[in-house]
């Protein structure tokens, strides 16, 4: 595809990269030429300096014949105007990135349709579901639900007291419904990411695995792994942001006691008017003595999520310090994980992951239904619809090796017998649809195959 990308900021530069690797052509807008220089010195992406609103530019790039035209710059406005204008001119698809609330409120106005955008993208609505999937399945890294929730995919950290340590997958007894996808562990000078782990394969303390299976299953993982799991009804949040007054609204709808601690006073009368039932505290959530005065150890979450990321890692430290036995940091930077994880600190990745990904989906919605990008892209679990064309139908999984890029596993098949396992005799039909893990070099080849 030709991609158009507005904006050669954090998401911008990342989302055009995830692209290009995958093998679109992209050109990213910016004012800034620094920052585009920047983006066309670490991958093969074409960089044009302007506006997104200046229709002269983007009618010059059409001479690209764009696919889609994504405005992901930080200012909302922008982002719709541009889109307007694309759309005017005659651009196929446009995607825009919001995070004021008032632009997803459709009540009075439908701005998806005054601003002739096919999709927006609510940043902060979209960061505060995935923080609310963490919670709802604590002691996760990260949760993702396909073919309607029948399927679920969990990544876990393998606990000290794993009770099968030792012992190779072969020997474990899983329950024939779950597979083990990948495995993170860390090694002397860095990280190995083991896809497709075979029998003989160990799951050793402090891996990281990511884990397929029927969703029923799934709810005894912490059984099998020996990983503790207690229901949340309380939860701490510093900071009143966007993202915060989303995830406020989620965890009041689930019966879940909020308490939010924010430093600036106007913003502590507006949650206040917006959720009466919540306790609302205009203090420093960094300040390790209002932690304690306020007892944030005896709830059973604590969620740091204000704007900055350099505040959430601190107050999550210091949350931890407090003693809150579950702490869950909102970070834009991966080089800190690390960090988080030797302190005992869940994350979750604002914005550039969860936008990138919501965008891939759109871009591939013909084939794509639900997508889930692990370790900054490394591996990609994708729910992929089978069609009539497909070369695969018909054709037993036994037969399929020679057919399929060699770093790809079909997981998991959705046909109208209910959710398998494929084995080798199992055939692949139209209307089908199949859990597939696979590395971001062969999606395109995927798509094409599927």
């Amino acid at each position: 595809m030709n991609i158009v990308i507005l904006g050669a900021g954090c998401i911008g530069s990342y989302l055009a990269s995830v692209l290009s690797e995958e093998g679109h052509d992209v050109i990213v807008i910016d004012k800034d030429y620094k920052a585009l220089e920047k983006i066309g010195m670490s991958a093969d992406i074409a960089t044009r300096v302007g506006s997104g609103t200046d229709w002269r530019l983007l009618e010059e790039i059409k001479e690209f014949s764009p696919d889609f035209f994504i405005a992901v710059s930080s200012d909302d406005e922008t982002n719709l105007a541009s889109c307007a204008v694309a759309k005017n001119l005659g651009y196929p698809k446009t995607i825009a990135r919001v995070r004021g609330r008032a632009f997803l409120d459709n009540r009075r106005l439908d701005f998806q349709k005054l601003f002739f955008v096919d999709h927006i993208l609510g940043t902060e609505r979209i960061i505060a579901e995935d923080i609310f999937k963490c919670i709802l399945n604590p002691g996760n890294l990260a949760v993702e639900n396909f073919a309607h929730g029948a399927v679920q995919m969990r990544t876990i950290v393998i606990p000290d007291h794993y009770p099968d340590r030792g012992k190779s997958l072969a020997q474990v007894p899983l329950n024939d419904d779950l597979l083990i996808g990948l495995i993170r562990r860390k090694i002397e000078g860095g990280e190995k990411t083991i896809i497709f782990p075979k029998g003989q394969d160990l799951l050793l303390p402090g891996d990281e695995a990511t884990i397929v299976g029927k969703s029923a299953v799934m709810e005894g993982l912490h059984h099998i792994f020996g990983i503790a799991k207690k229901p949340i009804g309380s939860a701490v949040l510093i900071g009143g942001s966007g993202v915060a007054m989303h995830l406020v609204q989620r965890l009041l709808e689930h019966k879940i006691k909020v308490k939010i601690i924010e430093e600036n006073e106007a913003k502590c009368q507006q949650l206040a008017r917006l959720f009466p039932s919540a306790i609302i505290l205009n203090q420093d959530g960094t300040d390790f003595h209002v932690l304690k005065e306020e007892r944030v150890d005896v709830s059973d979450i604590f969620i740091a999520c204000t704007p900055s990321h350099e505040t959430n890692i601190l107050a999550a430290i210091l949350g931890k310090q407090a003693g809150c036995r579950q702490v869950l940091a909102l970070v834009s930077d991966e080089s800190v994980i690390p960090l988080l994880q030797r302190l005992e600190i869940s994350y979750a990745l604002s914005e550039r992951e969860s936008i990138t990904r919501r965008i891939q989906l759109i871009l591939h919605d013909e084939t794509l239904i639900s997508w889930a990008s692990l370790y900054d892209n490394q591996a990609n679990i994708m729910e992929v619809r089978i069609s009539s064309a497909s070369s695969l139908v018909g054709m037993p999984i036994s037969d399929l090796s020679t057919s399929l890029p060699k770093n790809l596993l079909i997981a998991m098949i959705k046909n109208q017998n209910g959710i398998i396992i494929p084995k080798g005799s199992n055939i692949l039909a139209p209307g089908d649809t199949a859990i597939v893990i696979c590395g971001p070099e062969s999606i395109e080849e995927m798509e094409k195959i599927f």
